[in-house]
């Protein structure tokens, strides 16, 4: 898939979140790995996994992949 636009659409609850955050009175930040994850097949068990649409496919909780990203981004906000 070429580009950074999610062909689907944001799911309605990221509106919801964000229209939270905006009523909180004590500043928040939001790291939104929404796009980030949506953009990836293998950022959310799926069907496209060894199962089929039967089967959940996990191993991208096994190897390398979005959820380290996540963790490289939050680990340079820290830092």
């Amino acid at each position: 898939m070429a580009g950074s636009r999610y062909p689907g659409g944001m799911p309605p609850a990221v509106a919801v979140l964000k229209g939270a955050l905006r009523r909180i009175k004590k500043p928040v930040t939001l790291l939104d790995i929404t796009t980030l994850s949506l953009l990836r097949k293998d950022g959310h068990p799926s069907m496209y996994g060894l199962g089929g649409p039967t089967g959940m496919d996990c191993s991208h909780w096994c190897l390398a992949g979005v959820p380290d990203t996540w963790n490289e981004i939050l680990y340079n906000l820290i830092v």
